[in-house]
């Protein structure tokens, strides 16, 4: 497939790519390490008049750590370099092996936290070309009036996969935003819309250029589990991120849960991480949350799995992860 025509734009400065999305707001995309956008427009999905190359923006590329800061990434970090950094293995192994579970080493060795981050939402009605999509009226997310994976919804449901999402949710993480005359931070659990067409708080001329991770707490451990068909190449059908701190009573502290492309949005599991908080856990309580969970997240059917099932990997995954996090916590 080709690509379609289009005016390829490559700053020098982020203020440079900054004001060519101030003056061409909503006409131009951004490419950082190409591996969604370009299919994209392959596919005929997106089509901007603009393509803004931010590949040469070296100032967007950097890993940093301090013990009164935590982890700063740049946007432009490729998932190979979080994989293989030392010290986030070290400090945040949950952020670690989230990017060691995206796609395959190809991709990795491209593809961006900052693009992980704001993966295109998925659907099987969605990804596909365009010959194959002119078999039907638009969908939602096509700019037409209706959704056909939840008959007679009144959004597009599309699903946010990126393996990233959740483990930056259960450790806290926020995003740094920027626009042509604005600056901004948003924690990554409020990034999402939860709505295929919108899909993240960004506006058209707006770029994350940074992600936060703050440092955990003492006592702290964490993980990210993911399930899908096939070891490599595929988007989760679940994956949970957990994090889990113990007191010196060996009770829980504090946890968050996080769980991605289950639905339209990855979700804090706030009711799980209550049947956690404060007690010692054992295989009853593990029981407990995981029960919670699967009532808070509301699956979507994917084409590969129905509901019962993914609702069923939900209380699985959350499960297997706390009982991991607990474990690395232990042994801290």
């Amino acid at each position: 497939m080709r690509l379609p025509k289009f005016t390829y734009l490559s700053p020098k400065s982020v203020g440079e790519a900054r004001a060519m999305l101030g003056e061409h707001k909503g006409e131009a995309r951004l490419l950082a390490g190409g591996t969604d956008i370009i299919v994209a427009m392959k596919q005929r999905r997106k089509v901007p008049e603009y393509l803004v190359n931010l590949k040469d923006l070296s100032e967007l590329s950097y890993v940093r750590y301090s013990d009164a800061d935590g982890l700063a990434l740049g946007a432009l970090v490729t998932l190979d370099d979080i994989q293989g950094s030392a010290v986030v293995r070290e400090k945040f192994p949950a952020l670690s092996q989230a990017a060691a579970k995206v796609a395959a080493p190809q991709i990795r060795n491209s593809g961006t936290i900052g693009g992980n981050l704001c993966l295109d939402s998925r659907c099987w009605y969605y990804n596909q070309s365009e010959f194959w999509r002119s078999a039907r009226a638009a969908c939602f997310k096509m700019g037409g009036d209706q959704c056909y994976v939840v008959k007679g919804g009144k959004q597009c449901y599309s699903l946010v996969s990126a393996d990233t999402a959740p483990a930056l949710i259960a450790l806290g993480a926020s995003a740094k935003v920027v626009g042509p005359a604005s600056e901004r931070t948003v924690a990554v659990e409020k990034f999402f819309t939860g709505e295929g067409r919108t899909l993240n708080v960004l506006d058209a001329d707006e770029i994350v250029t940074e992600i936060a991770v703050p440092n955990q707490p003492a006592g702290s451990g964490e993980v990210y589990l993911k399930f899908s068909y096939r070891e490599a190449i595929d988007f989760p059908l679940v994956g949970v991120a957990a994090m889990v701190s113990l007191n010196g009573n060996g009770k829980c502290q504090d946890v968050r849960i996080a769980v991605g492309a289950a639905s339209p949005a990855p979700i804090r599991t706030v009711k799980a991480e209550e049947a956690l908080r404060g007690k010692e856990i054992d295989e009853d309580v593990l029981a407990e949350a995981a029960q919670a969970a699967t009532k808070e997240v509301s699956p979507i059917v994917h084409i590969y799995a129905p509901v019962a099932y993914k609702r069923k990997l939900v209380g699985v995954l959350v499960q297997r992860a706390v009982r991991q996090a607990l474990q690395a916590a232990r042994s801290a």
